[in-house]
């Protein structure tokens, strides 16, 4: 139901009448809106419906008492839903719809509730919900964090929890919740606040992460499990307080890792890896981190346990010439050098690789045989396979 033109809708229109001027659209003032939904409103309709799919955006309608009025008097809003299921719910730019449905309280057959918009008092009423989104409208006001973990705290049977984007605000006045049936934590952005009032015990079954480059300042991180996703978006210098944050008392042994190809990362490099590295068993490096190998990025792989056994490096079909030249470095030798550092090192120390390849990222057949010529050429000049000791 989408409901973005207020201006069909009048003080006084036909949903304020008796039962039969609810059926006849005034055509003076006509109420296009609210009169289709009254054939909706009839109980042999309204008990059969299982989903509400509402856009009530707000942006362009004036905030008028009328307007209010109007919506409150609409019969199809005060119905109890008795078999409703899933309630998405999109209340942007407005105030004047947050008493809608607040008449009854949710049904308990609600399991799926979504919310764009301000945190509202609304809400709340919500439980046993088995999957819950909410996203805010940016809204001047924040998020109480409290309230955020009351909510949850009644809604314990959660299978998938969604922060799209919010502002929280305060401080938890009880302790984490534990929510034992989760499978899917999506965060829009890296709220530490939230991750003092969640408790996922699953997260101890994350087995694989992808951590992607959005542009030079932001990562989503992407982790994958036994039954487990946990995804969230943050800031380049935050991703691993971010994982500690949110898995440290799980303490998941993360065994795959992908830095995944994207924009390169500028600015701000003074970050580690080794956290979430530690029982790292195969990485996958993208040209993104390519700036990283200036700093101690090097180190940390150097000094991971012998249970770092496989390897992989994105390799550009710009990286030629891969020998001494005057365009040696502009065309990523340091980024070689380093990989040869690196295998050597790790032989020497007595933790050889027993996999060091090229990591495929797509494109065209063309530019992947490119790139295939470049880290072969690279490969045997280094004469690499004698630091490899295969399984």
């Amino acid at each position: 139901m989408d409901a973005p033109d207020m201006a069909r809708t009048h003080p006084g229109c036909t949903c304020d009448k008796d039962n039969r001027g609810r059926l006849l659209p005034d055509e003076g003032t006509p109420c296009e809106w609210h009169f289709q939904f009254e054939s909706l409103a009839e109980p042999k309709h309204s008990n059969r419906i299982r989903a509400l799919d509402i856009d009530f955006d707000g942006g362009w309608i004036p905030a008028t008492e009328g307007v209010r009025v109007a919506l409150g008097s609409c019969r199809f809003f005060t119905l109890s839903f008795p078999r409703l299921d899933t309630l998405r719910w999109e209340n942007e730019g407005t105030k004047y719809a947050n008493h809608l449905f607040s008449i009854t309280p949710f049904p308990p057959t609600l399991r799926s509730l979504t919310y764009v918009g301000a945190w509202s008092s609304f809400i709340t009423p919500a439980n046993n919900l088995t999957s819950f989104t909410f996203e805010s409208d940016c809204g001047p006001e924040g998020v109480s964090v409290e309230a955020v973990r009351l909510f949850i705290s009644n809604n314990r049977s959660l299978e998938s929890l969604e922060f799209k984007y919010a502002d929280f605000d305060g401080d938890p006045e009880g302790p984490p919740v534990h929510l034992l049936n989760l499978k899917l934590l999506s965060i829009g952005l890296a709220y530490k606040e939230l991750s003092t009032i969640i408790r996922v015990p699953a997260f101890r079954r994350l087995s694989s992460l992808r951590i992607s480059s959005l542009d030079s300042i932001a990562y989503t991180l992407d982790a994958i499990g036994d039954g487990i996703t946990f995804s969230a978006k943050c800031f380049a210098r935050d991703f691993a307080e971010t994982w500690e944050d949110f898995t440290g008392y799980a303490r998941p042994v993360v065994h795959h890792i992908r830095l995944d190809d994207g924009p390169i990362v500028e600015g701000d490099h003074d970050i580690t890896f080794v956290s979430v590295l530690l029982d790292t068993h195969t990485l996958e490096i993208g040209n993104a981190y390519f700036p990283f190998w200036y700093y101690g990025f090097l180190d940390d792989l150097m000094h991971l346990g012998p249970q770092f056994k496989t390897i992989r490096f994105a390799i550009s079909d710009e990286m030629e010439p891969y020998d001494e030249s005057d365009e040696y470095e502009d065309c990523g030798g340091f980024y070689l050098d380093k990989i040869e550092e690196l295998v050597k090192y790790r032989y020497e120390q007595g933790r050889p690789f027993s996999v060091v390849e090229r990591m495929v990222v797509g494109g065209s057949e063309r530019t992947n045989r490119q790139e295939d010529y470049v880290w072969r050429s690279f490969y045997g000049s280094r004469k690499l396979s004698q630091y490899v000791r295969p399984v």
